[in-house]
């Protein structure tokens, strides 16, 4: 598609992302995906993106191509933070569209809390980080310790888990290991959830939910309009947490109507 892989070398992390120089941008858009996955998760998302505008999709560190320095296995919330905060300063210099999806939403409501003069438009797609009654079971979820569990959390994840991934299941429980995504899930406590930083966004807020996610109730959309009036909701029907890969035709037509929309309002 023309997009160039890019590396980062920072303190801690060597942060690998993918960027399409747009020779006309309409707008820079940041990708920013979930626990486990890595920026090919948009795969079925860029084409439509890189039209228009310049992207950046980012291997969140430990994940894809991005490696950790000596002596460290995995990342916290606010490390993970610090680091976007870096690959911001240094590659990101104009105002941007941020899109995150689940941990990815998670760690972009806390950049748009701490950086809202950067972002124009904040779109979170199926969010983690959000506390409703029954949020305490997603840690026990997000633990793997079997394939078992491994199946239980695709399960949940997928309106209709495709049959064909299932003989797969057995690697995406050894590569889950390898990033060590049961340390992440560990180091998060109930002070990480999200609260305050709703009340410090200033840019629009769009927010995309799979209408049958398992994983994460769309009961956090509510406690997301309460603290965020203004958002703006749509749900994907038949479609659980990974729309992007469950139902990518739609959440394209959703991302690409709100950019369109962005646009029209600069005008």
């Amino acid at each position: 598609m023309g997009m160039v892989s890019k590396f980062l070398d920072l303190d801690s992390c060597c942060l690998h992302f993918f960027e399409y120089e747009h020779p006309n941008p309409r707008s820079t858009v940041l990708l920013l995906h979930g626990l486990g996955t890595s920026a090919s998760s948009w795969i079925h998302i860029l084409p439509a993106l890189i039209k228009k505008h310049r992207v950046i999709a980012v291997d969140l560190p430990g994940f894809g191509s991005s490696r950790f320095m000596p002596g460290r296995w995995f990342f916290t919330l606010s490390e993970h933070c610090a680091a976007l905060s870096a690959l911001l300063d240094q590659s990101v210099r104009e105002r941007f569209v941020l899109i995150g999806h689940s941990f990815g939403g998670w760690l972009s409501v806390r950049l748009a809390a701490s950086q809202r003069h950067s972002i124009v438009r904040l779109v979170l797609v199926d969010t983690a980080g959000v506390y409703y009654p029954g949020a305490e079971e997603l840690q026990r979820l997000f633990t793997i310790d079997s394939r078992a569990s491994m199946r239980r959390l695709l399960d949940a994840m997928w309106y209709r888990y495709p049959w064909y991934f299932k003989p797969f299941t057995p690697a995406i429980y050894r590569e889950m290991m390898k990033r060590n995504i049961n340390s992440i899930v560990a180091s998060v406590s109930e002070r990480d959830s999200l609260g305050a930083e709703f009340s410090c966004l200033t840019m629009p807020v769009n927010v995309i939910w799979g209408r049958e996610d398992r994983a994460i109730s769309p009961a956090a959309v509510e406690v997301i309009t309460r603290a965020v009036p203004e958002a703006s909701v749509e749900f994907i029907e038949r479609c659980g947490h990974v729309p992007q890969l469950e139902r990518p035709e739609e959440l394209r037509r959703i991302v690409c109507s709100i950019l369109e929309g962005e646009r029209r309002g600069l005008d």
